[in-house]
């Protein structure tokens, strides 16, 4: 299965202080959202500013996939979030 970062939708940071992004799976797309406390514990963002939380999403794009793909539900009306306890049960 070919996963991988849409980069026509680019992430951004949510008012909640999420990134969102959109991942394809072959030929779905899914929306997820980070938080910045993942983002902080997990793959080394300096603070909850959004230059930070983009950083630290681009520099572990790799880990994050693999728990969008671990995540992934295929449901369109909203998005799944990520959180510490995705990425401690993925990663750890």
């Amino acid at each position: 299965m070919s996963v991988y970062v849409d980069e026509a939708f680019r992430p951004w940071v949510t008012e909640s202080a999420t990134v969102a992004f959109r991942v394809c799976f072959d030929d779905r797309a899914q929306v997820f959202e980070v938080s910045a406390e993942a983002l902080m514990s997990y793959c080394g963002a300096a603070s909850r500013r959004r230059t930070d939380l983009l950083v630290a999403f681009e520099d572990a794009l790799h880990e994050i996939l693999k728990v969008a793909e671990y995540r992934k539900s295929f449901q369109p009306a909203a998005p799944v979030r990520l959180d510490v306890d995705e990425f401690r049960t993925v990663l750890h």
